[in-house]
């Protein structure tokens, strides 16, 4: 895949006032660690960290994200919302819900597992880590990177059964900057509903249509334990309330979360 063509992304971006500087590096450990270095450097809200080559990416839980060189979109979006830092969270939902549509856009029929992955066809293509620093009580900033798989053709190893591509899932080759630029128009809006209780409220309800794991049977892994039950619904924060086999609800606040298979009843 070509590489990133920085003056095509400005052209693509030129009417997007949410960003108000774009930096390209041409290789970073994480998108992320760059961003939260310019936000102690004093970097406005809207910054765009995007690089044309990230080597040692990450997930949530302290997981590895793999990023193919020149067929992986690597970006960080760095944030100075007004609220605090409990609800934090939201700007993942977002980020969650701005990432199916953009998904969608390019022909995938995506979905979110619960709280964060994009799913198309059961295989993960999008993988959101946010990140906040604080300065004194105050939340000071939020960092939200996004790894978006674009263009391999295969993965190796355990990966070759979870993971995807635009391409693989597709079958079309779309360039970085064109999923980056409508990435960004999608995440825009949203990530100012966060700001606003009522708007948040209907961006919550938006994430919940579009929650494949809502309904379902789940296993949690936790912090402290794992648990079984039904994903009944979100809270009024985007948590996962789990119904327990016991009956009681349980709120999940963070976990690993899969869709257990149906049985179907046979011995």
């Amino acid at each position: 895949m070509m590489r990133i063509d920085l003056e095509r992304l400005r052209t693509l971006l030129a009417d997007e006032p949410f960003i108000r500087r774009i930096e390209l590096t041409e290789e970073t450990p994480s998108t992320n660690l760059l961003a939260k270095e310019l936000a102690r450097q004093g970097a406005q809200s809207g910054t765009l960290v995007i690089a044309q080559k990230q080597t040692a990416g990450r997930g949530r839980r302290g997981r590895s994200w793999e990023s193919g060189e020149g067929t992986s979109l690597a970006m960080s979006i760095l944030l100075r919302p007004g609220f605090s830092a409990e609800k934090a969270s939201r700007i993942t939902q977002a980020a969650a819900l701005g990432m199916c549509r953009t998904l969608r856009h390019f022909g995938a029929d995506a979905k979110i597992k619960w709280p964060n992955d994009i799913l198309v066809n059961g295989r993960k293509l999008v993988g959101i880590l946010s990140e906040f620093g604080m300065e004194g009580e105050k939340l000071s900033y939020i960092v939200c990177g996004i790894g978006v798989n674009v263009g391999q053709r295969c993965f190796s190893g355990e990966l070759s059964e979870i993971a995807g591509s635009l391409y693989t899932e597709t079958g079309v080759l779309v360039p970085r900057e064109a999923v980056a630029a409508h990435a960004v128009k999608a995440l825009a809006p949203l990530f100012c509903a966060c700001e606003e209780d009522a708007a948040y409220k209907k961006l919550l309800s938006d994430y919940r249509q579009n929650c494949l794991t809502l309904g379902q049977s789940v296993k949690v892994i936790g912090t402290d334990a794992v648990r079984y039950g039904t994903a009944v619904d979100t809270d009024e924060e985007g948590r996962l309330l789990l119904r327990q086999e016991d009956g009681s609800l349980f709120t999940v606040h963070a976990g690993d979360v899969s869709i257990r298979p149906v049985s179907n009843g046979a011995v």
